[in-house]
Protein backbone atom coordinates (compact mmCIF):
# COMPACT_ATOMS: atom_id res chain seq x y z
CA UNK A 1 0.00 0.00 0.00
CA UNK A 2 2.92 2.20 1.00
CA UNK A 3 4.42 2.30 -2.74
CA UNK A 4 1.04 3.52 -4.15
CA UNK A 5 0.95 6.40 -2.11
CA UNK A 6 4.40 7.34 -2.24
CA UNK A 7 3.63 7.28 -6.08
CA UNK A 8 0.76 9.23 -5.56
CA UNK A 9 2.41 11.90 -3.44
CA UNK A 10 5.04 12.27 -6.12
CA UNK A 11 2.95 13.25 -8.97
CA UNK A 12 1.54 15.58 -6.74
CA UNK A 13 4.67 17.10 -5.75
CA UNK A 14 5.51 16.78 -9.83
CA UNK A 15 2.30 18.91 -10.60
CA UNK A 16 2.69 21.49 -7.90
CA UNK A 17 5.99 22.13 -9.60
CA UNK A 18 4.82 22.86 -12.91
CA UNK A 19 2.20 24.70 -11.83
CA UNK A 20 4.40 26.96 -10.03
CA UNK A 21 6.47 27.31 -13.08
CA UNK A 22 3.60 27.92 -14.97
CA UNK A 23 2.43 30.92 -12.21
CA UNK A 24 5.97 32.22 -12.33
CA UNK A 25 5.86 32.60 -16.00
CA UNK A 26 2.37 33.70 -15.90
CA UNK A 27 3.70 36.59 -13.79
CA UNK A 28 6.56 37.30 -16.24
CA UNK A 29 4.44 37.63 -19.20
CA UNK A 30 6.66 34.30 -20.88
CA UNK A 31 4.37 32.39 -23.21
CA UNK A 32 4.03 29.13 -22.05
CA UNK A 33 0.83 27.05 -22.95
CA UNK A 34 -1.17 25.50 -19.86
CA UNK A 35 -4.26 23.56 -20.16
CA UNK A 36 -5.72 24.98 -16.89
CA UNK A 37 -4.96 28.20 -14.35
CA UNK A 38 -2.33 27.95 -12.10
CA UNK A 39 -5.30 29.15 -8.65
CA UNK A 40 -6.95 25.64 -10.23
CA UNK A 41 -4.37 23.40 -10.84
CA UNK A 42 -3.56 24.67 -7.06
CA UNK A 43 -6.94 24.00 -5.46
CA UNK A 44 -7.42 20.61 -7.59
CA UNK A 45 -3.60 19.50 -5.73
CA UNK A 46 -4.88 20.47 -2.74
CA UNK A 47 -8.30 18.20 -3.15
CA UNK A 48 -6.20 15.54 -3.75
CA UNK A 49 -3.82 15.95 -1.32
CA UNK A 50 -7.11 15.90 1.16
CA UNK A 51 -8.14 12.94 -0.14
CA UNK A 52 -5.57 11.02 -0.19
CA UNK A 53 -5.37 12.32 3.79
CA UNK A 54 -8.79 11.01 4.41
CA UNK A 55 -8.19 7.26 2.78
CA UNK A 56 -4.63 7.18 3.99
CA UNK A 57 -5.89 4.26 6.48
CA UNK A 58 -8.27 2.22 3.99
CA UNK A 59 -7.25 -1.56 3.25
CA UNK A 60 -5.90 -1.32 6.91
CA UNK A 61 -9.18 -2.16 8.41
CA UNK A 62 -8.71 1.70 10.20
CA UNK A 63 -10.29 4.04 7.05
CA UNK A 64 -13.83 4.99 5.99
CA UNK A 65 -14.40 2.46 3.12
CA UNK A 66 -13.18 -0.33 5.39
CA UNK A 67 -15.76 1.13 8.06
CA UNK A 68 -18.08 1.10 4.29
CA UNK A 69 -17.00 -2.53 3.46
CA UNK A 70 -15.50 -1.03 0.56
CA UNK A 71 -12.03 -1.19 0.84
CA UNK A 72 -9.23 -3.51 -1.28
CA UNK A 73 -7.77 -6.77 0.81
CA UNK A 74 -4.29 -5.17 2.46
CA UNK A 75 -2.50 -6.63 0.46
CA UNK A 76 -4.09 -4.63 -2.23
CA UNK A 77 -1.48 -1.17 -2.94
CA UNK A 78 -4.58 0.78 -3.76
CA UNK A 79 -6.30 0.52 -0.37
CA UNK A 80 -9.76 1.62 -2.08
CA UNK A 81 -11.37 2.79 -5.11
CA UNK A 82 -10.79 6.22 -3.87
CA UNK A 83 -7.70 6.18 -3.85
CA UNK A 84 -7.47 3.81 -6.78
CA UNK A 85 -9.12 6.82 -8.95
CA UNK A 86 -6.91 9.44 -7.30
CA UNK A 87 -3.81 7.45 -9.38
CA UNK A 88 -5.76 7.11 -12.58
CA UNK A 89 -4.65 10.78 -13.67
CA UNK A 90 -1.32 9.24 -13.53
CA UNK A 91 -1.59 6.51 -15.71
CA UNK A 92 0.43 7.65 -18.03
CA UNK A 93 3.64 8.61 -16.01
CA UNK A 94 6.77 6.70 -15.31
CA UNK A 95 6.42 4.31 -12.30
CA UNK A 96 2.69 3.89 -12.70
CA UNK A 97 1.69 -0.42 -12.76
CA UNK A 98 -1.52 -1.16 -14.65
CA UNK A 99 -2.88 -3.53 -11.42
CA UNK A 100 -3.25 0.55 -9.85
CA UNK A 101 -6.11 0.96 -12.47
CA UNK A 102 -9.39 1.02 -10.81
Amino acid sequence: MDRFVQFLRRQLDIDLELLRVARQDAETGAAHACLITPIRGFRECELKSRLLATHHHCGTGGGPCDELGESYPPEDERGCPTRALLGLPYADRPGYIARWRP
